[in-house]
């Protein structure tokens, strides 16, 4: 309480401060006014003063009210393809979710797979990848994935906060919760970012661009996660599962229902129309709606999932944030920031090597002091990208670096997905059992963003 109590006393303070001040070379008096606000939002922010779309959202209206940007550029992401294609994306999620199609692939892809700790960490991993594009919620998916590796952990006989226990989470997580950034469809956040970055390079990023250019990270944190977690955690003895659990979980779900039928085949033609878009030429946006307008016109999603499945607060803002950008061009502060910050960071953006391994460590850092994910990827992607553009460095690349970094969990209250699967899993796992596999993580992740420099630089992402 103390805490959010300083905080937005500070963050008001500032933002009446930088209202009446003389501007700083550079700023006009609107420009400072604005920048305050943002300072002002940034701290309730940092200081969980008011719930993070609250603030958003008053960011974007004091902008307005203030006069420093009309109306229409205060909110002008909320008629965007972003902003439609999220709340689509979050929709088709609801139907993939309500069907029970994600339970169902889950557990066939764990009868694949020897029963036994290393078959079962790598069948959570391998299913978490492959239903990733399925659902853009992250967590969602560790939300029904978490009690599956429970189920699992509980048939094999590992007791709760043994070895084994932490192996099978940890895997789980690995799968269905660090896997958001390998797709653009896997989570809002890749939304989000592509929302924060400029309209031509938006054009160009579409489902199989996304794709194929975050490919070699992809593979390296499956497979050097699943590598780490046979370190960490691989029990003393090796237990086989009872090869009729999973069989029998399947059993119990029954046949295939028709709305699973109907969402397996709508996700599949736009999974299909989104990998293709630059040889059909629809929209990706316009695929999702269509899509969802499907689903709801055969009442696979309801009116009341269509109120209640989708994360609202989430959407707005999303819609807000992604406003940080034209809002900041239309006052010149994002050129200020440049001239600003510019001795500084061209140094370090002039060195990939060095801007990966630096950026990557900086929001791990960052990362203590600020709490929403979202945030801290929206503040250093609107700072940072101008100066990787001087660099020859395609904004794709600075927002990709720092969505992957943002994705930690080594202090408990960093990482809202990984807190679903951890309460969802029971008392499955400790926190400090899984504080290993993020500090893993870090230096796993910075081994896939190194792996993605040669293919950056064959598709003319980087110089």
């Amino acid at each position: 309480m103390k805490k959010r109590l300083i905080g937005g006393i500070a963050g008001l303070a500032i933002a009446l401060l930088m209202a009446f001040v003389e501007p700083v070379p550079g700023l006009t008096p609107a420009a400072m006014t604005g920048l305050g606000i943002f300072f002002c939002a940034v701290l309730f922010w940092i200081c969980n003063v008011l719930a993070d779309y609250v603030t958003a959202l008053l960011m974007c209206a004091a902008w307005a009210g203030t006069g420093v940007v009309p109306f229409g550029i205060a909110f002008a992401q909320f008629s965007s393809e972003i902003w439609f294609l999220l709340v689509a994306a979050l929709a088709l999620g609801v139907g993939v979710s309500r069907s029970g199609l994600l339970n169902r692939i889950s557990l066939k892809v764990m009868q694949l797979f020897p029963a036994t700790f290393k078959g079962q960490t790598a069948a959570l991993v391998v299913a978490g990848n492959l239903i990733a594009p399925l659902l853009p919620s992250v967590t969602a998916k560790c939300a029904v994935a978490a009690p599956l590796a429970r189920g699992i952990s509980e048939k094999m006989g590992y007791e709760a906060g043994s070895r084994g226990a932490a192996g099978l989470f940890g895997a789980m997580f690995l799968g269905f919760g660090v896997t958001g950034p390998a797709f653009l469809s896997a989570s809002f956040m890749c939304y989000t970012i592509k929302g924060l970055l400029p309209p031509a390079v938006q054009a160009r990023i579409t489902w199989s661009f996304w794709a194929i250019n975050v490919l070699p990270w992809t593979l390296i944190v499956a497979v050097m996660g699943y590598l780490a977690v046979q370190l960490l955690y691989r029990p003393p003895r090796d237990i086989q599962l009872d090869a009729q659990h999973v069989s029998q979980q399947l059993v119990a779900l029954g046949p295939i229902s028709r709305k699973e039928k109907i969402v397996c085949v709508v996700l599949v033609a736009s999974l299909l129309l989104w990998m293709t878009e630059k040889v059909h030429g629809i929209n990706s946006a316009i695929v999702a709606i269509f899509a969802v307008c499907i689903l709801m016109g055969v009442k696979v999603i309801s009116r009341s999932d269509f109120r209640t499945g989708i994360s609202w607060d989430a959407v707005i803002f999303i819609g807000c944030i992604i406003n940080i950008g034209p809002v900041f061009s239309e006052l010149g502060i994002d050129r200020w920031i440049g001239s600003v910050a510019g001795p500084f960071l061209i140094p370090v953006v002039s060195n990939i090597w060095l801007y990966l391994g630096v950026g990557a460590v900086v929001i791990y850092l960052v990362r203590f002091f600020i709490v929403s994910m979202t945030a801290t990827f929206t503040i250093f992607t609107v700072i940072v990208t101008p100066f990787a553009v001087n660099a020859g460095i395609n904004p794709f690349v600075t927002a990709f670096v720092i969505l992957v970094s943002v994705n930690v969990f080594h202090m408990f209250y960093q990482n809202s997905t990984y807190l679903a699967g951890f309460y969802a899993a029971g008392n499955m796992v400790s926190h400090k059992q899984m504080i290993g596999l993020s500090g893993a993580y870090m230096i796993i992740s910075l081994i896939g963003l190194a792996a993605c420099v040669p293919l950056w630089r064959l598709t003319g992402l980087l110089p």
